[in-house]
């Protein structure tokens, strides 16, 4: 009689993952996935973090060179609001843009438009930086009103430029009166104002609520909290 002959044990394994070995594999990528997106949203935040600090700095050195062609006065802080010499068309003109109105100058890709902002509030905002109005709000002692008649920053008279802030990032804040169109920002922001401070101030970096400015020393750099320097009245 004929044996039929033996096959080797590994003839009969079935090759391939097993349950188990399956549901480690799952959850092994689920463990780096998890280790790996806050990483990868950590450095995206980094470099939009670093293109609002390059904003911030251009848009200083456009306001500072305004000021060296006109015996040291800033751009306008507020009115007129839709034309030049308003600091947020002060810059679009200086960025290369030609017009002489709002709906000319402003546009969506520009250093008057913050990378994180754009990110969390969409891609149509025109203008999402304030320009620093402290001193400059027709209170008693400020010389002139900025939303009622051109008011500017004496840029050369300003004593302590490392402390004292220009420009900051905004926020989508609730104006009474005539207000802003929902793709800009405020644009002004008077940091001995409450509401302002709690309202006007972009709140956008990282997970504090941090926020940037470009100092009148032509630094620009981020914050946790405002200083309190930043309350005294700009000349």
């Amino acid at each position: 009689m004929q044996r039929t002959p033996s096959l080797p044990y590994s003839a009969f394994v079935r090759k391939g993952f097993t349950l188990i070995e399956t549901l480690v594999v799952i959850a092994t990528i689920a463990v780096l996935v998890g280790v790996l997106l806050p990483a990868l949203a950590g450095a995206r935040e980094a470099g939009r973090a670093a293109g609002c600090l390059a904003n911030l700095r251009s848009q200083f050195l456009i306001c500072r060179l305004y000021a060296d062609d006109h015996r040291g006065w800033s751009p306008a802080i507020g009115v007129p609001y839709g034309t030049p010499p308003n600091w947020a068309l002060v810059v679009q003109s200086a960025s290369g843009l030609s017009g002489g109105t709002s709906a000319e100058l402003y546009t969506t890709r520009s250093v008057l438009v913050c990378p994180t902002t754009r990110g969390r509030l969409g891609g149509q905002l025109q203008r999402t930086y304030a320009m620093n109005a402290t001193g400059h709000a027709g209170r008693p002692g400020d010389p002139d009103n900025y939303d009622v008649e051109p008011a500017f920053i004496r840029m050369d008279r300003v004593e302590r430029t490392t402390e004292a802030v220009l420009l900051v990032d905004a926020a989508a804040a609730p104006i009474a009166g005539p207000a802003p169109p929902p793709t800009r920002l405020a644009s002004v922001l008077d940091f001995r104002d409450a509401r302002h401070r709690s309202e006007r101030l972009g709140r956008i970096h990282g997970r504090r609520g941090g926020f940037q400015g470009a100092m009148l020393d032509g630094s620009a750099k981020g914050f946790a909290e405002i200083p309190g320097a930043w309350s005294d009245p700009l000349p």
